[in-house]
């Protein structure tokens, strides 16, 4: 059975979103990515990831840590678009993720 987890970038991770590794910041794309979203991937989980209540986010944050689903993880964006939910009032970030996912 599938499970749906949601996970609060703001209240999960941080207010403080930037960076595309570590060397980065310690909130970069590739830690949300490693610690958050690939494991419950990898799981079988339906993802529903909250990105309202952050300060603001980088494109090297979103590109890494959506985008790298599919460039590093080997994930489809077939595959990521059954299994991934944005939920966010600004529909310009999520049509600016999934560009990310669908060219990775």
């Amino acid at each position: 059975m599938e499970n749906e987890v949601t996970i609060s970038i703001p209240k999960d991770f941080s207010r403080f979103p930037s960076g595309r590794t570590p060397a980065d910041s310690k909130y970069s794309g590739e830690a949300f990515r490693d610690k958050h979203l690939y494991p419950r991937l990898t799981e079988g989980n339906r993802i529903v990831v909250e990105l309202d209540g952050a300060v603001g986010y980088g494109s090297s944050f979103l590109e890494e840590a959506f985008g790298g689903l599919v460039r590093v993880c080997g994930f489809t964006a077939d595959f990521l678009a059954e299994k991934l939910s944005l939920k966010t009032y600004d529909q310009i970030l999520s049509d600016e993720i999934w560009s990310y996912i669908q060219t990775a």
